[in-house]
């Protein structure tokens, strides 16, 4: 079962957040990401281990109105409240389906809520603080390969930019759906699945 979840704010000073364990599992999470939480539990995870599920999320700054989007301070306190009452269900009910998958897998969950415009800057900042050593990150094909030239993958910049101590492996949405339609296939060589499984994940590789 998952314990309640933790909500952390750009802030993270006026936040008392404890020390990951080295045996914790840190997944990031976003709507559709149930192939980074399965890839966790394939290939991250031991008897012992945690998996702490975290989902960043961007500060609420307008709201949806049937006239528009508006700024806070357009809508009263108690129309703000609603939205944000409205907010937490919805990533509540997003966590659900990974708690369950873990549940399933017999593998402890706990959960963590970021609120950060910077996804990235977010999680590097939280690696030290948390002392986090393993992160789990999806990614996906770019409509704009300006971006993919640009290396403006989270994924990407979070593995290259991390301290040496916490180790990031970023997994292809493409490689684990091939890798799931194979499993229904015979096996051809085991070449091949080697070669296959080097693909899915590229880990931080340590000097």
């Amino acid at each position: 079962m998952s314990r309640e979840i933790e909500e952390i704010g750009e802030d993270s000073k006026s936040t008392t957040i404890k020390d990951a364990e080295t045996n914790d599992v840190y997944v990031v999470v976003g709507k559709n990401d149930l192939y980074v939480v399965q890839w966790a539990l394939d290939h991250a995870v031991s008897p012992g281990f945690r998996i702490f599920l975290m989902h960043i999320f961007p500060t609420i700054k307008y709201i949806p109105t049937p006239v528009g989007n508006l700024s806070r301070s357009q809508l009263s306190k108690e129309q703000v409240q609603v939205y944000i009452n409205e907010e937490n269900n919805r990533r509540k009910s997003l966590l659900q389906r990974y708690i369950r998958l873990c549940n399933d897998a017999k593998v402890p969950v706990d959960t963590m809520l970021v609120e950060s415009n910077s996804p990235a800057k977010a999680l590097l900042d939280l690696i030290p603080i948390v002392n986090i050593t393993s992160i789990v990150i999806g990614t996906r094909p770019s409509r704009s390969t300006r971006l993919v030239k640009k290396g403006q993958d989270i994924g990407e910049y979070v593995q290259k930019n991390a301290p040496k101590f916490c180790e990031v492996k970023v997994v292809s949405q493409v490689q684990q759906l091939k890798q799931s339609f194979n499993r229904t296939q015979p096996e051809i060589t085991r070449n091949s699945d080697r070669n296959f499984l080097e693909c899915i994940c590229f880990s931080r590789k340590f000097d």
